[in-house]
């Protein structure tokens, strides 16, 4: 059995911590003789969850540079998760909303309805934002099946110091497991919905191990949604009927040997939008979304003398968005149909040494090409496209980054990195974070990070005669992390954004704004087996 309560509003967290810490600082000698009376299984529980994206490398999460939330594979099945989306919203400092077409993220208070492309979607540090609109799918869109997640990582604020751009409020790294043999899998659900996986997967004695897996996923959606905007007779009186369907087809897999890794997946998922949104006709089926997205990445992971670890990887992706839009109100007169898309390719290397069993230093570069970025509208019964931009962008960018242990109970977290963008000016994103730990199961963060996020190609489609400008923040935050005993953990978190050239849609446009954020995060955890 696992409990498990969330809190976004309320003391309890910060209350129960800061009695325990108390508690603690008056009490060393009582903490310290319990410690010795436990036995070696109850010290072999008392664990703590690590994390690989927040610094490029594995760490305690109470040592990483920021404040993280870890679901594992058992939580997602315990709580029924059927998305990625639902897996965020459980989550303290993150709302999920839904537009019957996509869902959207609002990390820490900010939702600008941007098709989360504040926020790097990673899958096992694969990054599947696409290059279109910088697009972070996190619901049936989403290009792994839930059933394959090992854990999450969710990692929040800045972190272009790693990634460069799109790591505005945070970074999430959706890690996959191993799977042994055959698994099949059903559901069946309201509205006509069901999901069928095979997976299989197996390791070898000779160091072979591989996983191929593929999902189907059918839903009808509900007969009928009401839109009171659009209540005339002559519009079906504002009732969209078998309008909201919704399918996907999606494949997995990965073959490694040795220290090479070659991973792969697709996802085309059709939906059925019933919004109709202007000047789309209202309930008319023909008004559908069509996607696909797929990569292919070869990682190389290596451990050299001298307590070096090298890391690459090689990779090629393809984003495809295809949407058919009826015209003409209360009778169709026109068709239109509108392509985008886009392929890359990139690489990255990373160097990691170890000194003294105590201190990391990493340093990094990157290159990405994106050869390919299309937007095509045509409209049926003409030859000649209403609109045809192509485009092209290169990208590149280096980093480095130090953890030292200054003292047993004192680290030090700190990097910069530098990013050339197409034509938009370099980029400098620092980062520095200072851990303390006073007490047994005490963490305080202290945390000071920027990162940025260029233009996407649609929003410099839309704005070829309008001087739009990069993103950029700075973020403040104090966290403070306090296990209570084996079975219980809170932690408090206020944070401070000051952000500026926020790109947003107003009069029909896009502008550039300033915007500051502040807030607090508390929750509390508990299961009735010990804390990890």
């Amino acid at each position: 059995m696992h409990l498990k309560l969330t809190l976004k509003t309320g003391l309890i967290s910060l209350v129960l911590g800061w009695c325990v810490a108390i508690a603690k600082a008056d009490n060393n000698t009582t903490e310290l003789s319990a410690l010795k009376s436990m036995s070696l299984e109850d010290l072999g529980e008392v664990q703590v969850n690590t994390v690989v994206a927040a610094s490029g490398f594995e760490q305690k999460t109470t040592e990483a540079p920021s404040s993280i939330s870890i679901v594992t594979a058992e939580e997602i099945k315990r709580y029924g998760y059927r998305t990625l989306a639902d897996i965020l919203a459980s989550l303290q400092g993150f709302d999920v909303s839904y537009d019957r077409n996509y869902a959207y993220l609002g990390p820490r208070g900010v939702n600008l309805g941007d098709y989360n492309n504040r926020i790097l979607l990673l899958v096992d540090g694969h990054r599947v934002n696409n290059n279109i609109n910088d697009g972070a799918a996190i619901g049936t869109d989403f290009i792994l099946d839930i059933d394959l997640i090992d854990h999450v990582e969710v990692i929040r604020g800045p972190g272009s110091v790693l990634y460069g751009n799109n790591a505005f409020f945070g970074v999430i790294n959706v890690v996959t497991r191993k799977v042994d043999g055959v698994e099949a899998s059903g559901e069946y659900g309201s509205f006509d919905t069901y999901k069928a996986r095979l997976s299989f997967g197996k390791t070898y004695t000779n160091g072979v191990a591989f996983l191929l897996s593929g999902t189907y996923y059918q839903s009808d959606g509900p007969d009928q949604l009401y839109y009171k905007e659009f209540n005339t007779p002559t519009q079906n009186n504002g009732i969209a009927q078998n309008m909201n369907g919704d399918s996907y087809e999606s494949v997995f897999g990965s073959i490694s040997y040795a220290d090479l890794i070659l991973e792969g997946a697709y996802i085309n998922r059709e939906h059925t939008d019933p919004t109709a949104p202007v000047p789309l006709t209202f309930n008319n089926s023909k008004a559908q979304i069509v996607q696909e997205r797929s990569y292919l990445d070869l990682k190389f992971n290596h451990e050299l003398a001298g307590d070096l670890d090298l890391s690459s990887h090689l990779y090629y992706d393809q984003n495809q968005i295809n949407s058919g839009n009826p015209l003409g109100t209360p009778t169709i007169t026109q068709f239109q149909q509108q392509n985008t898309g886009g392929e890359w390719w990139g690489a990255e290397l990373q160097v990691s040494k170890r000194l003294w069993e105590k201190h990391t230093i990493s340093v990094g570069a990157e290159y990405r090409d994106d050869f390919s970025q299309y937007d095509k509208v045509t409209v049926a019964g003409s030859t000649k496209p209403v609109n045809n931009i192509n485009s092209s962008q290169q990208s590149h960018g280096v980093y480095a980054q130090g953890d030292f242990e200054l003292r047993s109970d004192l680290r030090l977290n700190a990097g910069v990195r530098y990013d050339q963008y197409g034509d938009f000016d370099a980029t400098f994103s620092p980062r520095v974070g200072l851990i303390y730990n006073p007490f047994q199961q005490s963490t305080f963060k202290a945390l000071y990070g920027t990162a940025f996020r260029d233009p996407d190609f649609l929003e410099l489609e839309v704005n070829q005669d309008h001087n739009i400008q990069p993103e950029q923040i700075q973020s403040y935050e104090l966290v403070y992390e306090q296990g209570i005993g084996q079975f219980l953990k809170s932690s408090v978190s206020g944070f401070y954004n000051q952000m500026n050239n926020l790109i947003v849609v107003e009069n029909g446009s896009d502008e550039n704004i300033n915007a500051d954020a502040q807030g607090m995060e508390l929750a509390l955890e508990g299961c009735l087996d010990p804390v990890h």
